[in-house]
């Protein structure tokens, strides 16, 4: 097994914990912390929700760099366009997910939509 394989392997097991989390935030199982602000149970679901959606979008970016790494490992320049790619694509989804868990926390405090 090369290398790039091992590589690739990796990418899509660091994946696992975004996949689940998704899946306990759509179900619910995440308690409503007690810094919430007056958030309520259904402002709550709406944020589960959307941050779900936004770990499985991270777990597939996570899973195509995993795939690309495994077709493309030996082809440097097309690595390392791979890696700029999901380098942004993932670092822009997180940006995503604080900008969202910061306007719920706005808006439960009343700050407006």
């Amino acid at each position: 097994m090369a290398a790039h394989h091992i590589a690739a392997l990796v990418f899509a097991l660091m994946a696992v914990p975004a996949f689940v989390s998704a899946r306990w935030l759509a179900q619910g199982r995440l308690p409503l912390s007690s810094g919430s602000g007056g958030m309520t149970v259904r402002d709550k679901a709406v944020l589960d929700d959307k941050l779900a959606r936004l770990l499985r979008m991270i777990g597939l970016a996570m899973l195509t760099t995993a795939l690309g790494l495994a077709l493309w490992g030996d082809q440097e320049r097309r690595v390392l366009a791979l890696i700029g790619v999901m380098f942004v694509a993932v670092n822009g989804l997180a940006a995503v997910c604080i900008f969202t868990v910061a306007s719920a926390k706005r808006r439960a405090r009343g700050g407006g939509r």
